[in-house]
């Protein structure tokens, strides 16, 4: 029955599971057992010679899981041996399955594979080029958690003019996750000049600010 289903249109299911006698057209006893899915809501009516299926799709037509989260504040290390866990202080109103805990931990509330994307503020206030490394670490506080192949090795450009070098970081992964899994955004330093800043917005002309970091969780 799956595979009858793939491969033909429901109308023309329906075609075949009616009986036509004497020139009467009738329904078959035949039972489609067809299941909504995530935000798809099946309704059924029926005549008696006509079965129909209304799919409505729910939430604008939203398929997967997401969630957006950002800081306003600074992501700032106070030395180069050590690794820095990203702090998150605001999250999208609307996210649904994937949600912040304690300030760092992106976590699943349903299992799937995620797109997860990050985009960093970077900052140099030093008159040399210094270097940052990013990369994502899963339900753990040590290098046991690190994702294997998830870091980006940064040069962020010197200060020059009196402005502060800046530069923006942005890539994604994809992870599978179980429910309660939780992803966090972790960073070190060669030198302590390099920081995720937060930025203020323009006037001339007027422009939005610049969070220190924004993520993005999507099931794909």
């Amino acid at each position: 029955m799956k595979q009858f289903l793939r491969t033909m249109s429901l109308q023309r299911v329906a075609d075949i599971l009616k009986l036509k006698l004497d020139g009467l057209l009738f329904k078959s006893q035949s039972n489609l057992n067809i299941q909504s899915g995530r935000n798809i809501t099946l309704a059924q009516t029926e005549t008696d010679n006509l079965t129909t299926v209304t799919v409505t799709a729910g939430k604008a037509g939203v398929w997967g899981f997401f969630g957006e989260f950002w800081s306003t504040g600074s992501q700032v290390a106070t030395d180069t041996v050590s690794s820095y866990t990203c702090q998150f202080t605001d999250s999208y109103a609307n996210n649904d399955g994937v949600r912040l805990a304690n300030g760092t931990q992106i976590t699943f509330d349903r299992v799937g594979k995620y797109n997860i994307q990050i985009s960093c503020q970077l900052i140099n206030t030093a008159a040399q080029i210094h270097d940052i490394t990013v990369w994502f670490r899963k339900n753990n506080q040590g290098d046991a958690g690190n994702i294997a192949d998830s870091a980006s090795f940064v040069s962020v450009p010197n200060s020059h003019g009196g402005v502060d070098g800046r530069l923006i970081l942005a890539y994604n992964i994809i992870e599978d996750v179980l429910p309660g899994d939780y992803v966090e955004v972790v960073y070190a330093v060669s030198n302590t000049a390099v920081s995720m800043q937060t930025l203020v917005g323009g006037t001339t002309p007027t422009t939005p600010r610049s969070p220190s970091i924004i993520l993005t969780a999507t099931q794909v």
